[in-house]
């Protein structure tokens, strides 16, 4: 059996007890706390509408995913044995389509801004919950998880890239929906920038910044794919 099936195994255990462990904690820190700000409280009820919620939640049904297909892989003694095309057809997309291009978007632009001006993207009462560490593991650790796979998955570049465009141009409409139904809904938006730049000229780049960004990177996958599994390109599309 390959190194490289046990190296991800490695990987897919350590990103579910990173991810696991951060959000048992940061929910132990908010119990805490949540009595005595009711600011936190409006953070707490919003969690699951944040992208990077989104993100490293599927980080972490990938991570599953992962495991599921390289324990059957290893526990079958069938030499020809192959998943089924359907189970590696939706892995494939949603590391490809969606994980990939999602985990650069969040750490690049949340990095910029909070560097920039962190009260554009991150609110000071949120390290009340979110420590440093938690910090660098919802916004950076992400970005070696998804090398990590790209480095020891094998993959072929797809014939077209049509569907997994769709895919993430749907992911990202499905998300800045929720984002303005909170809005609609609420009247706030859940990052600040968003609420400082509503009513201007500059309001409507923002979307299309990040799409932009997304599909910048969902290409670049495909060069570093290359660069370590050779050029050879899929002949068929995955279904």
């Amino acid at each position: 059996m390959s190194k490289a099936t046990y190296l991800r195994i490695l990987g897919y255990t350590i990103t579910i007890a990173m991810h696991v462990g951060n959000i048992v904690y940061m929910n132990f820190c908010m119990k805490r706390e949540l009595a005595d700000d009711p600011e936190l409280t409006t953070f707490s009820h919003l969690q699951p509408r944040y992208f990077t919620c989104w993100t490293f939640f599927l980080q972490i049904l990938y991570a599953v995913v992962g495991l599921t297909s390289d324990f059957k892989l290893l526990s079958n003694t069938n030499r020809d044995y192959k998943p089924s095309k359907y189970f590696q057809g939706f892995k494939n997309t949603l590391f490809s389509a969606i994980l990939w291009p999602s985990t650069w978007v969040v750490t690049i632009v949340f990095w910029s801004l909070f560097l920039y001006d962190r009260k554009l993207i991150f609110p000071s009462f949120a390290d009340k919950v979110v420590t440093p560490l938690s910090n660098h593991i919802m916004h950076t650790a992400i970005i070696g998880v998804v090398v990590w796979e790209v480095c020891f998955q094998p993959r072929t570049v797809p014939a077209s890239h049509k569907r997994n465009l769709y895919h993430l141009a749907f992911h990202l409409l499905l998300y800045f929906s929720i984002l303005t139904y909170t809005y609609v809904e609420r009247g706030i938006w859940i990052y600040p920038i968003f609420g400082l730049l509503y009513g201007t000229m500059y309001f409507p780049l923002l979307p299309v910044i990040i799409g932009v960004l997304a599909v910048a990177f969902y290409y670049l996958q495909w060069t570093l794919t290359e660069l370590i599994w050779g050029r050879k390109k899929k002949t068929m599309k995955i279904k």
